[in-house]
């Protein structure tokens, strides 16, 4: 009777087109169906601080200002339906431009509470109520998506989501209930084409050519797509930059597509857009990019970020280095190719000429007899950066290792290639790759883990991949370990 109620409470929103007119220096977006025009606010304030301090809607909280506990969390109402949620503590307002947002406050049914609302009552899903606004979102945005209510799912909803006083058990027990409820298309959006600029500082560009024409014009401007890394100068530190270019709304940056051979990703498209066809591609990723961030974080997240800040502890380059993925590099004077293994030249040093942009990243697919796994290990399962990522790609004919590419992350002042490794696993085994490790690899010693530490952990997930090709019909119970 209860999930029959539940299901009539389903969301009802009127079916319109809201078409937002661009006029010079002004963000335009639609906060829960109603237009907005914003003039005279920074582009550089977060959405958070905009939706609390400016409009009033408090519903939506601060709990860490990272996008790690999902306080904070909204929806974002796509052009094509999609319903996908974001950490609104790291999105500043000139991403926002020309989207869709909802918020709590924006939720209803018929005549009172949204059914999500309902079922999270009902389930005695909140205590203090802190955090019961973000998974609201997190819960509606899942029932609009029409998943199935299997408890990986589920998890995988809230991940992004920390409570710190009921547990988690009737917050599952409320997305249960709200699984597969009917909901509504959200509102179609419609906007202008052409390039935005606002504030004289946030920049905007909708086509290739003009995003490099700008980069080349402004070199010390922040390349921005995300903000899941850079949204920390204005959400944490208070320090948001002076300039920034958004190139997340250039098409050949945003575009994903694949060939039969090859798995292309525009630097700008989103981890969300990417996963299907890279989870397609290379099956190990499922779990690991899982793992690499939230729902939230991967909506809002990139490639192309990732490799941009060359973090030696970034979660994707060691993957992609092991698949030997190569890079295009673009600007007004033309455009390379590099291997990703040679864009990093130093703690957070690249190739990067400063009027070039990343364009998009291109990975092989796996040859016949080649397999490929990943790892990352971590203080905590979810929503935490790595301590010691690694991937590994192998081609192994007759039960003998042909080749080998092996990369690491927190092993060395960049992400880094295991060469000496690789030639070592190649000529004498595993046994002999792991005691090369010591000999290749200076890993960084810091609070995530000692040099010691990532020395052993590097060592034992060698261990792990020698267990897996040893035993294939058993990799299921080795990713376990």
């Amino acid at each position: 009777m209860r999930r029959q109620a539940a299901q009539q409470r389903g969301l009802r929103i009127k079916n319109t087109t809201i078409t937002v007119i661009r006029m010079a220096d002004r963000i335009q977006f639609v906060l829960n169906d109603q237009p907005v025009e914003l003039d005279g606010v920074s582009p550089m304030t977060t959405l958070l601080d905009w939706l609390r301090e400016h409009r009033g809607l408090r519903g939506t909280k601060e709990g860490c200002a990272e996008g790690d506990c999902g306080a904070c969390t909204v929806v974002l109402e796509r052009a094509d339906g999609q319903r996908e949620v974001m950490n609104s503590c790291i999105a500043l307002l000139g991403q926002i431009d020309g989207q869709a947002v909802r918020t709590v406050e924006g939720l209803r049914g018929p005549g009172g509470p949204h059914a999500v609302q309902m079922a999270m009552a009902e389930s005695d899903a909140t205590q203090c109520g802190f955090c019961t606004p973000g998974f609201v979102m997190s819960a509606y945005a899942f029932a609009a998506g029409g998943e199935k209510a299997d408890l990986d799912t589920i998890h995988d909803a809230l991940a992004g989501n920390l409570c710190r006083c009921t547990g988690y058990r009737p917050i599952v027990d409320a997305l249960t209930k709200v699984a597969g409820l009917p909901v509504e298309p959200a509102p179609r959006l419609s906007t202008r084409a052409g390039s935005a600029s606002f504030d004289g500082s946030f920049h905007a560009p909708r086509s290739l050519a003009e995003l490099l024409a700008m980069r080349a014009r402004q070199p010390e401007a922040m390349l921005l797509s995300g903000a899941t890394d850079l949204g920390l100068l204005a959400s944490r530190s208070r320090k948001p930059p002076a300039a920034v270019i958004h190139v997340a709304h250039v098409p050949e940056l945003t575009a994903v597509s694949e060939t039969d051979k090859e798995v292309t990703i525009g630097a700008a498209a989103s981890y969300a857009r990417a996963m299907p066809v890279l989870i397609a591609s290379y099956p190990a990723m499922k779990t690991y990019l899982a793992r690499l961030g939230s729902r939230q974080i991967r909506t809002m997240g990139t490639l192309g970020g990732n490799i941009g800040t060359a973090s030696p502890i970034g979660d994707m380059p060691p993957v992609l280095i092991a698949l030997e993925a190569r890079l295009r590099l673009a600007s007004t004077r033309g455009s390379r190719e590099l291997p990703l293994e040679d864009f990093f030249l130093d703690y957070r040093k690249t190739a990067l000429a400063a009027d070039e942009i990343i364009e998009r990243i291109t990975v092989p697919k796996l040859w016949p007899h080649e397999v490929f796994f990943c790892d990352k290990l971590s203080k905590r399962r979810d929503q935490d950066i790595s301590t010691v990522a690694a991937g590994y790609r192998l081609r192994i004919k007759s039960g003998r290792i042909e080749d080998a590419r092996i990369a690491f992350g927190g092993m060395a002042a960049t992400p880094k290639r295991a060469m000496a490794v690789e030639a070592a696993l190649k000529k004498d085994g595993f046994a002999a790759a792991i005691a090369a490790v010591e000999a290749e690899l200076k890993p960084i010693d810091d609070w995530r883990g000692s040099a010691a530490y990532r020395l052993q952990a590097a060592k034992n997930l060698l261990r792990r991949l020698e267990l897996r090709v040893a035993s294939p019909a058993h990799a299921v119970e080795v990713e376990a370990l």
